[in-house]
């Protein structure tokens, strides 16, 4: 009964404690917008997909897009840092993060990220010239 009672209250206490950090994860993401993320968008939008894939709500298959998206983000930011840009590719990342952002089987805030990063970096692609010319 006891050992009952303690596992359970063990439970409780690592929900609070996991609750605790998603919401700290949450507004330090809020924090980085607020400053200069122009340069690095890429790799802080792959930051966030490594903290939804690892929350483990996704499908399957919304795995795989994720995973998939993951890799475009990387090689979009490697060409960024040599001042490449690739179009098409932040097309298919855009699309794709909508995509995901639509899955129901995700938590309210991770598809409220993920749809952020979408118009982030669709606002990026619209305005990309002129912020990286500083």
């Amino acid at each position: 009964m006891r050992s009952t009672q303690l596992a359970k209250a063990s439970l409780v206490l690592l929900g609070i404690v996991r609750l605790g950090f998603a919401q700290d994860w949450y507004h330090e993401r809020d924090a980085y917008y607020r400053g200069e993320w122009h340069a690095h968008v890429f790799s802080r939008v792959r930051d966030d997909l490594d903290h939804i894939y690892t929350a483990g709500a996704a499908a399957e298959r919304e795995r795989h897009r994720l995973e998939r998206t993951k890799e475009e983000l990387t090689g979009l930011q490697a060409k960024l840092d040599q001042g490449v840009w690739d179009n098409g590719t932040v097309n298919d990342v855009i699309d794709s993060l909508r995509k995901s952002a639509n899955d129901e089987r995700l938590g309210p805030q991770d598809r409220q990220v993920l749809g952020d990063d979408a118009a982030r970096i669709h606002e990026f692609q619209r305005n990309h010239n002129r912020w990286m010319k500083h």
